[in-house]
């Protein structure tokens, strides 16, 4: 493409921009660092004091300006949005790392929602999406959905992976022994709504047996976690042989 095509492009790119309030940019920011968020989710990130009513049409107008797109939860029926190439650009964003691919969009907007969730836990300090544990943790041998570090007795480093589709036996059982064996990860989190898998990732773990350690997987179920009220803390989860829950497994942190 030539300088002056470009360049063309550029300036119709900015014009646009122009018409827009600065102010509004500075709305986008928590997607540069959670990927997909609800509308109300959004509008606390970026600590919005007006009326719902009122950020909703500024949302509108930088979706119809080709910033944002946006999806429908069937389930929760809430709009969750995400950046568009042009949004990441505007932002100073780097578009690979948060480009969003739309079969999988649904997957990460429940992952965005149980990163936040695990945040919240008073022992977590910082919790990184699948793009920035590439960065923090450069000699991760697998790069997970989202990674959560803190300090609980000693300094951890948690693995999280949500799960809405079944891989294949010998697949998952490969992701496992990667895990047992990484030097940078301490427990791996995995979060599933289906019974089938959990049944199914559990029969994984036993099976394994010696051939991993399995102190540091921990296998939950989160029924309602499609329509977002899934509590993290009171989930059932297969844990060191038995059936528990967060808060008995992580009693007086939480």
């Amino acid at each position: 493409m030539s300088s002056r095509r470009i360049n063309l492009i550029k300036g119709v790119f900015l014009e646009y921009l122009e018409k827009i309030m600065p102010s509004y940019f500075d709305l986008l920011l928590p997607l540069k660092q959670w990927k997909i968020l609800s509308l109300r989710e959004l509008k606390e990130e970026a600590k919005y004091t007006g009326s719902f009513s009122g950020f909703y049409k500024i949302i509108s107008k930088l979706e119809k300006n080709m910033l944002l797109d946006s999806f429908i939860n069937s389930w929760s029926n809430e709009k969750f949005l995400y950046l568009l190439p042009d949004g990441i650009k505007a932002l100073g964003g780097n578009e690979k790392s948060l480009h969003i691919n739309r079969d999988l969009r649904f997957h990460d907007s429940l992952v965005s929602k149980v990163a936040r969730m695990i945040k919240e836990f008073s022992f977590v300090k910082d919790v990184y999406m699948d793009f920035q544990a590439r960065e923090v943790f450069p000699l991760l041998e697998r790069v997970p959905d989202c990674v959560a570090s803190g300090f609980l007795k000693k300094e951890f480093v948690m693995a999280i992976e949500v799960e809405l589709t079944q891989k294949s036996q010998d697949r998952v059982k490969e992701i496992f022994k990667t895990y047992s064996a990484s030097k940078v990860v301490n427990n791996v989190l995995y979060i599933t709504d289906k019974k089938s898998i959990f049944n199914s990732y559990r029969m994984f773990l036993d099976e394994l047996g010696g051939e991993i350690c399995k102190e540091k997987f921990l296998l939950m179920f989160g029924e309602d976690l499609r329509k977002m009220k899934s509590d993290l803390k009171l989930a059932p989860i297969y844990f060191k042989d038995k059936l528990t829950n967060l808060s008995e497994v992580f009693k007086g942190y939480l």
